[in-house]
């Protein structure tokens, strides 16, 4: 699976900007999966017009058990996130997860994700993730979820979103959602349109 988002990023400080994200997992043999997802903006980090690399991060997850109805794996990677305005000046860390999926037959699923990173001189910082699927007619999905988001150890940042899934063909599908981030004296409220694709390999 591979999930490209372009979010249109706005705040009330400072000029729009624009995030370009990807997350792809390819699954290996014996219940493993190779995960990847690197992300880019503009204007979001900084004020410059140019595009400058975010987050990048590689990890490999492990299945721990299946059911019919509940599926657990675990995930252990490495990430490098910007250490300060200088985009060559640049962090690095390890992030192990775990997380659990449970599905409600044809009405949808919920996930939930937890993560411990491990960042250098910053120290220890979590994660998490909240997924909320609900199956509509013609295989669309209408998604919920929240999630830490930012540097991980160095920040305070929860956001939401909403999405509509609409299929495009039987492995091709248009994403279409709005994003927000839940205001905290540390940090700025920003919140955009989110337009994505996912595709099915």
């Amino acid at each position: 699976m591979l999930i490209a988002n372009l979010v249109e990023v706005k705040t009330d400080q400072a000029q729009p900007g624009t995030s370009f994200e990807l997350y792809g997992e390819y699954g290996l043999k014996r219940g493993w999966a190779l995960v990847a997802a690197p992300s880019l903006s503009q204007a979001v980090q900084s004020p410059s017009e140019e595009w400058v690399l975010d987050e990048v991060m590689v990890a490999a997850r492990r299945k721990l058990y299946v059911s019919e109805t509940v599926a657990v794996s675990t995930q252990i990677g490495g990430f490098s996130i910007p250490n300060s305005g200088e985009q060559r000046d640049r962090a690095f860390g390890v992030e192990t997860r775990i997380a659990i999926g449970k599905s409600f037959g044809d009405k949808g699923w919920l996930n939930v994700e937890a993560a411990s990173r491990s960042c250098g001189e910053a120290g220890v910082g979590g994660r998490f993730d909240a997924t909320l699927g609900l199956n509509m007619a013609k295989n669309q999905k209408f998604i919920v979820k929240a999630f830490g988001d930012g540097n991980g150890c160095t920040k305070a940042i929860v956001r939401t979103q909403i999405s509509f899934v609409r299929p495009l063909s039987d492995r091709l599908a248009l994403e279409l959602g709005w994003r927000q981030t839940l205001s905290q004296d540390s940090t700025r409220a920003d919140r955009g349109f989110v337009v994505g694709l996912w595709q099915k390999f």
